[in-house]
């Protein structure tokens, strides 16, 4: 019933966007998650990359076999492969690899708590990571965007999937953030940086536009636009 109801919140997240809009800009709204696979380590991972922008797909044996990473940066795709041993249902701690490119990637015998750290990208300084699991019922969106401040701004980019909402923003002077913590409820963001600022925000179709605010009472305004 659990998995129902965040597979049916997530539906609610597209809802006004229409049937042409989804099939104009070529995202799919089906998971690609093997049910199987939905309470293990085994499965697809989606997230979002800061220092410069992009996403990150990791496919840990799906289909029982394929063990890959794809970053998009700046538009560009990158393909990592591991040779680390994986067995399913079990704890899972491995490197990916791309020519002198790497990170590490960890997640629970049962796919809860996936965390991508050690991150090398060469030319990418101060580069972060935010991932989730998909579910078969529970498909990972993936947004890129940018924020608004007094004097400059920066990368803003999140991931949904069922009630959750997290993410990463990098400010233009490399100030780096905890991670972008949140819910959503009827198309609405209630979210913070933990010790940083407090976010709303508002879903339209494939795009998400809100306001942030600091504890020192600045603040500012925020878009992101589905890539994945």
């Amino acid at each position: 019933m659990k998995k129902l109801l965040l597979g049916l919140l997530a539906s609610t997240l597209f809802v006004s966007c229409s049937k042409d809009e989804s099939e104009d800009n070529g995202l799919s709204n089906s998971p690609t998650a093997t049910a199987s696979y939905d309470s293990k380590n085994y499965g697809i991972y989606k997230g979002v990359f800061v220092g410069s922008t992009g996403t990150v797909v990791i496919n840990l044996k799906n289909n029982g076999t394929t063990l890959s990473a794809t970053l998009v940066i700046d538009g560009i795709s990158y393909v990592f492969s591991s040779q680390d041993v994986v067995t399913e249902g079990s704890n899972t701690e491995i490197t990916f690899n791309h020519n002198s490119d790497y990170f590490n990637f960890s997640v629970n015998s049962n796919g809860t708590s996936p965390t991508i750290s050690n991150i090398h990208i060469n030319g990418h300084p101060n580069a972060t990571i935010s991932i989730g699991k998909e579910e078969s019922d529970v498909q990972v969106y993936c947004y890129e965007g940018t924020f608004t401040e007094t004097g400059g701004g920066g990368t803003w980019n999140l991931i949904i999937y069922g009630n959750k909402v997290t993410g990463v923003v990098l400010p233009k002077d490399g100030q780096v953030l905890p991670l972008l913590e949140g819910t959503i409820s009827n198309n609405t963001i209630t979210a913070s940086i933990p010790d940083a600022a407090t976010i709303t925000g508002t879903v339209s179709g494939n795009t998400i536009t809100g306001t942030w605010e600091n504890y020192d009472h600045e603040s500012g305004t925020w878009k992101v636009t589905r890539k994945l």
